[in-house]
């Protein structure tokens, strides 16, 4: 039976224009994989039998932006977007790991999909031709499994960050790795040295997102360990410790799996614990981590900057993780101090680190959870009754204090003064009332 995609009427016109000027044209690699799988495709590329000076001509009139022409690919703006179009190509040798050192072009499709990484990557389709899979790419897609195009050592030593795409698509979709394409990325592992922070950086980020991402932890750390060598010791490392029944790596990955699907917070929960084989001593038997939070946090700084991640970024991570192991309060006083200190955004994401992070421990820890929920319920009620616990909600500025003789820090000092004051209900939030408590504060 026919497979048949419904492709968006920009992408249709777009390869029938091809087609009408002799060549072939296909809609090829993700979009077609995710069509497959029912899902809607962020973008679509088209590679074609036309060379790029063929491309520009058949649409001359169009939009063109020249994305790449050495390497055969053209940009078309039309009525749905940007679509890229790439000539149909081999590649030669790819001495830097990433882009290969010269490109051919050639008017055979399957020379084209030969140079592809995953064979669920190297399928192409046009309403005109229906589905074309050379290397069976949609049975491997049913199976789950993820496999090279022809040989997974060159696939791999062409662009080394394919290792960290397959990583990353079994987290995303579930996959498992085909035999030979799982033994070369083990063996190529350390070729990730070799790309660009940045790249390894989006990979890893979507790893961490992914479904899977437990798993593929669990299963891949000594990979992942090229890049965050830390990782490794952590692998079978026994806490001995009552509040834990996993082993170190085995927890870090079962808090990711539970916290959020946010950037922030599963970067958190992969750092969180990373240094504690360093910190590690045995006391009476039991095993003791002494500093290990304020170590992980310098580790995800440290990694991060590396990695290229942007400073919000690495701040909101690093003090998340330096604050894992924080006895949070749920009463109203307490909760209000953690709003002034913190903010309202960072402390519900450090609550929910701290649920992710005793979701995965024994089971009678799992008793704090509730106490994590109530302050994050308490945090919202605050917020919602607009509650004074910030500078900025008191009734009072600087320039109401200065009025009164004060100068310098001397200023700053009075207002938060003033500020515990109302946060523990000892003064009404009113301009009244605050100015009569100053006299209190005098020297």
């Amino acid at each position: 039976m026919k497979i048949t995609i419904n492709l968006p009427e920009n992408v249709k016109t777009i390869i029938e224009r091809l087609e009408a000027a002799g060549y072939e044209a296909y809609a090829v690699g993700g979009c077609v994989r995710d069509s497959l799988e029912g899902i809607t495709p962020p973008d679509y590329d088209i590679a074609t039998g036309a060379v790029p000076g063929e491309i520009k001509k058949a649409f001359s009139g169009y939009r063109i932006v020249d994305i790449g022409e050495k390497h055969g690919t053209i940009a078309v703006i039309s009525d749905g977007g940007k679509v890229e179009i790439t000539s149909f190509r081999t590649d030669g040798n790819y001495s830097d790991n990433r882009h290969p050192d010269e490109v051919t072009f050639t008017r055979d499709l399957k020379s084209d999909m030969s140079r592809r990484d995953f064979t669920v990557n190297a399928m192409a389709y046009s309403e005109k031709t229906g589905l074309i899979d050379v290397f069976g790419g949609e049975q491997d897609l049913k199976d789950g499994i993820l496999r090279c195009v022809g040989e997974p050592e060159k696939r791999f030593s062409e662009d080394a960050l394919r290792i960290m795409r397959a990583l990353r698509f079994m987290s995303e979709r579930g996959f498992t790795c085909e035999e030979n394409t799982e033994n070369a990325i083990r063996g190529l592992k350390n070729n990730l040295l070799k790309i660009a922070p940045e790249r390894i950086q989006t990979e890893f980020d979507r790893l961490l997102l992914g479904e899977h991402a437990e798993r593929i932890i669990n299963e891949y750390y000594d990979v992942l360990g090229v890049i965050f060598p830390e990782l490794l010791a952590c692998a079978g490392f026994d806490q001995r410790n009552k509040y834990h029944v996993y082993d170190v790596l085995t927890h870090i990955a079962k808090t990711i799996s539970a916290a959020p699907k946010a950037r922030v917070l599963r970067l958190a929960m992969f750092f969180h614990d990373i240094a504690k084989p360093a910190c590690f001593k045995l006391v009476d038997n039991h095993g003791s981590f002494k500093g290990h939070a304020e170590k992980s946090a310098e580790i995800a700084e440290k990694t991060m900057r590396r990695l290229r991640y942007d400073n919000a970024a690495v701040s909101r991570v690093k003090l998340l993780v330096e604050r894992h192991n924080d006895d949070l309060q749920a009463d109203e006083i307490s909760v209000k101090h953690l709003l002034n200190k913190l903010g309202f955004d960072t402390l519900l994401q450090l609550c929910e680190v701290l649920i992710a992070d005793d979701s995965a421990k024994a089971s009678f820890v799992k008793e704090e959870l509730k106490n994590h929920h109530a302050v994050i319920e308490k945090a919202r009620e605050i917020k919602a009754s607009r509650a004074c616990y910030s500078l900025g909600q008191l009734a009072v500025n600087g320039d109401d204090i200065k009025k009164l003789g004060y100068e310098g820090k001397k200023i700053g000092e009075v207002l938060n003064k003033l500020l515990n004051s109302v946060i523990e209900n000892k003064t009404e939030n009113k301009k009244e009332a605050l100015l009569n408590d100053i006299s209190g504060h005098r020297d």
